[in-house]
């Protein structure tokens, strides 16, 4: 990924997802994984920050992050939003790259690592970014990542039926072409959970798995959604009631997994 793809982003970020109500309350179902699996006190980094949003809620309970992201920009939002929370002190940013993953962090260890909304997907040498981690993690240490699947029920069908079906079928592929603002692209890689699993084995071991997103549309109808606010609680019941069990965590937007360190 070329680090200054998401830096036209970075302005528009929260407008356009992080402050809806329904990208809310996905990131409240991650925060409350999140919670489970660091404590305070707990060390953590986190790859793909974006504009802090997750950090700085971290933050707030008593974890230290190192908040990466390959966006410049990003890490300037991060910042700011840091040091505007006041928890300036809890967070470090840094600039990382997961297509040139350096071979350490400068002899830094964590007790867990983390990425919400799509990250991971940037890259598909996923077992390099296992062996990266496993040097990282320290013993029985936990990560959780969301990552867009490779089928997303509501992305297929709302597409489909205006008949964007470029859109409506991209995943499928397991690849796909993103345009960015001005003018940018990137390759998106849409892993299944087993072959994601596979590739952080034998360093660590699958824990945990959920749909974010099942019931949820994707970001791009969330305003068509939140116009209709009975449907829009409806979606939310399903959602939480259903987004876990299987066959449904298989339709998501995003599915969230957890791993153990194997050591």
């Amino acid at each position: 990924m070329a680090p200054a793809a998401f830096d036209p982003v970075a302005q528009r970020y929260d407008e356009d997802f992080t402050r809806t109500d329904l990208g809310h309350w996905l990131r409240e179902r991650a925060w409350a994984r999140l919670a489970d699996l660091f404590q305070p006190g707990a060390s953590v980094l986190e790859i793909g920050c974006g504009t802090g949003e997750d950090a700085v809620w971290l933050a707030r309970r008593g974890v230290s992050v190192l908040a990466t992201d390959a966006s410049l920009a990003m890490l300037r939002q991060t910042a700011a939003k840091a040091q505007t929370a006041g928890v300036a002190g809890r967070i470090e940013t840094r600039q990382l790259d997961l297509n040139a993953l350096p071979e350490h962090l400068d002899g830094l260890r964590f007790d867990g690592v983390f990425s919400n909304f799509g990250a991971i997907n940037c890259t598909d040498n996923w077992p390099a970014l296992a062996t990266f981690l496993e040097q990282i993690v320290r013993p029985q240490g936990r990560i959780g990542l969301g990552v867009m699947s490779p089928f997303c029920l509501w992305e297929t069908l709302w597409h489909g039926l205006h008949l964007d079906f470029a859109t409506a079928f991209r995943r499928f592929n397991r690849r796909a072409s993103a345009q960015l603002p001005g003018d940018r692209s990137l390759t998106v890689y849409y892993p299944t959970p087993g072959k994601l699993a596979r590739a952080f084995l034998p360093h660590f071991r699958r824990t945990a798995i959920m749909g974010l997103g099942v019931f949820i549309p994707p970001s791009d109808v969330f305003p068509v959604i939140e116009r209709h606010p009975a449907l829009a609680r409806r979606l939310i019941s399903l959602e939480r009631r259903l987004a876990s069990s299987w066959p449904f965590r298989t339709w998501a937007d995003h599915f969230w997994i957890e791993f153990a360190h194997a050591g």
